[in-house]
């Protein structure tokens, strides 16, 4: 993995910032999560729509939070997706989980690199670890445009 700089460790790191992304770093806020997201705002999908009329599928109420509910939820139109990215970045900010975002960062590896070498993943059990006792991920970040690349240490030590 190349590297010309190593950024600070965590013990956790989400990759993206749209829905899922953003809703992991709410409920993962206590670890102060780094996410990464390649583009220069949250939002995910809905931040990269290529025509102007698109639209959710389903009503509000049934894409929100459940401890974020929409606004205007009893509008029974389809939210647009500017409404439904203001939607998100209002989440966000409600939960002040964009001082965990490192925009314009774009994950191009993921390497485990922890003790007790490649993690087994057959035979499992219900409840068992196949990672060692402190397991040690290396994610590899491009950086802008200018591709200069960063190395993040993940590990529950």
């Amino acid at each position: 993995m190349a590297s010309n700089d190593k950024l600070t460790s965590s013990r956790v790191a989400i990759i993206g910032a749209g829905v899922s992304g953003l809703a992991a770093a709410k409920h993962l806020a206590h670890h102060n999560p780094i996410v990464f997201e390649a583009s220069d705002s949250i939002g995910g999908v809905w931040n990269s729509c290529t025509y102007e009329t698109t639209k959710l599928q389903s009503t509000r109420v049934d894409y929100e939070f459940s401890d974020f509910p929409w606004p205007n939820r009893d509008d029974t139109t389809f939210p647009s997706y500017v409404e439904i990215l203001d939607y998100l970045e209002s989440y966000a900010k409600h939960f002040d989980l964009l001082k965990f975002m490192k925009f314009g960062s774009k994950v191009i590896e993921v390497r485990y690199t922890g003790d007790g070498g490649t993690p087994q993943m057959a035979d499992l059990g219900a409840y068992s670890n196949s990672f060692p006792e402190k397991p040690v991920w290396e994610v590899a970040v491009q950086n802008g445009d200018a591709g200069e690349i960063q190395v993040c240490l993940i590990s529950s030590h």
